[in-house]
């Protein structure tokens, strides 16, 4: 699947959600983020481009995904890294679980699998909430049981992901961050029995929509350069 094609279904996906919004007060359903990285180190071939999709959908849906790229900014040789599209159904009100599709499609041949699984929003689960509110804390959980891959259908993920904010300290402050951890793959001897994938992002918003972001990355498929920084700046739509 081409870059222009991933794009292009991240966007349609997400701007499904533009009629609802039009007819809505309140918090924004739609966010984009476009992410620009002219500074990585010591990996300069790492992601330098990122443009990830929120959509509140009608009917209990959600949708998630992002579009990673290289070369974009750093060389002007852009190459399409990888994506994942995510489509998620909130099984009930008061039960913080969602049922969920995932789409990945990676740089490579054979790299492309989609997998099935259940995401738990632990700050939404009864009895934490004031608990998670109190510390300015949102906090998932995403496990993958059931992957569909031609090479290799064994692999399951763990996929956690956080977002905590600091009103005491600064209201443009926030630290988010996710760690992808797979289980049961069939990798080449080189790598770790299960590998990790993990970033831990600081932003600061400087005016209006815009942010200066610093990212501390953590690749375990990647042998002898498994860990980057890098930084730049976020332009971050709410609709």
């Amino acid at each position: 699947m081409t870059t222009a094609r991933l794009t292009f279904l991240a966007l349609a996906l997400a701007l499904l959600a533009a009629p609802a919004v039009a007819q809505q007060s309140g918090p924004p359903i739609l966010r984009i983020d476009f992410s620009l990285y002219p500074y990585l180190n010591p990996v300069d071939n790492d992601t330098d481009f990122t443009t990830t999709i929120n959509a509140s959908l009608p009917g209990r849906f959600s949708y998630f995904g992002y579009v990673n790229m290289s070369g974009v900014v750093t060389s002007g040789n852009a190459v399409f890294r990888r994506s994942e599209q995510n489509l998620r159904y909130s099984v009930a009100d008061k039960l913080p679980l969602d049922l969920s599709i995932q789409g990945v499609f990676a740089h490579g041949d054979g790299n492309d699998f989609y997998q099935l699984g259940i995401s738990w929003r632990v700050h939404d689960t009864p009895g934490w909430t004031e608990f998670f509110d109190r510390i300015n804390l949102i906090y998932l959980m995403n496990f993958q049981l059931k992957r569909f891959s031609v090479e290799d259908s064994s692999a399951w993920q763990m996929e956690h992901f956080f977002l905590m904010k600091f009103p005491n300290v600064s209201e443009r402050l926030y630290l988010s961050g996710f760690l992808d951890h797979t289980f049961d793959q069939e990798l080449p001897v080189a790598l770790p029995k299960s590998p990790i994938v993990a970033e831990l992002q600081l932003g600061v918003r400087l005016w209006d929509h815009f942010y200066a972001i610093s990212e501390y990355r953590v690749n375990q498929r990647r042998v002898g350069s498994e860990y980057n920084f890098a930084a730049g700046i976020e332009y971050k739509f709410r609709w």
